[in-house]
C-alpha cells in the first residue's frame, strides 16, 4: 500500500471489488466489510488507507486468484485503453471524501446475501475505483451512475421479494 501511494485507495477498492463483479461465490461479505471501512476512511479524509493485521493478513488461494485475475484481464485491457486523466475534480481530494460515501453505501449492498445482488454494485466500486486511480472523472461519473442504477437493482428485487412474501402470507391466512 505504501507503494501506491494516492492511488492505493482506487487499488484496494479495484482488488476487492472485481471477484464480485466476475463473480467469484461466497466472496461478497468477505470484500464488502473492507470495502466500507476503505470507503469510510476516504469520507473522513485520511490520506492513505489503513486496514486492520487481521484483514491484511487474510490470504487467497493463489489458484483461485489467479483465476480471476486471468478473466478480468481482457476487460482490464479495454477500460485500460480508455482511462485518462478527464475532469480531475471528480477524482481529487474533495471528492474522494464524497466517493468514500458512495463507496460505503455501495459496499453495504455488495455485502447483503442477495444472489447476482452483488455484481451491480461490485461494477460501479470498480469503476469509482478506476477513476480514482487515473484522476479520470469520466470514470468515476460512471461508477457513480452505475452505483445509482445498482440501488434501484436491489430495491425492486427486495420490494418484489416483499410483495411475494405478503401474497404467500395473504394464501397461507386465506
Amino acid at each position: 500500500m505504501d507503494a501506491l501511494g494516492d492511488r492505493a485507495f482506487g487499488a484496494l477498492l479495484l482488488i476487492l471489488s472485481i471477484p464480485n463483479v466476475l463473480p467469484v461465490p461466497g466472496l461478497s461479505t468477505a470484500t464488502g466489510v473492507p470495502m466500507i471501512l476503505i470507503g469510510a476512511q476516504m469520507a473522513v479524509g485520511r490520506h492513505g488507507p489503513w486496514l486492520p493485521r487481521r484483514m491484511l493478513a487474510v490470504t487467497f488461494d493463489r489458484k483461485a486468484f489467479l483465476g480471476v485475475i486471468r478473466r478480468a484481464k481482457p476487460w482490464a485491457d479495454r477500460l485500460e485503453r480508455r482511462l485518462r486523466a478527464r475532469m480531475p475534480a471528480l477524482a481529487g481530494p474533495t471528492a474522494e471524501r464524497f466517493l468514500g460515501l458512495a463507496v460505503m453505501v455501495l459496499a453495504g449492498i455488495l455485502s447483503l446475501p442477495i444472489v447476482f445482488g452483488n455484481q451491480p454494485p461490485a461494477l460501479a466500486i470498480a469503476l469509482i475505483a478506476l477513476g480514482l486511480m487515473e484522476s479520470d472523472g469520466v470514470f468515476v461519473s460512471a461508477g457513480l451512475v452505475a452505483g445509482l442504477l445498482s440501488i434501484a437493482i436491489i430495491v425492486a428485487i427486495l420490494l418484489g421479494l416483499g410483495q411475494a412474501a405478503v401474497a404467500v402470507a395473504q394464501q397461507l391466512i386465506g
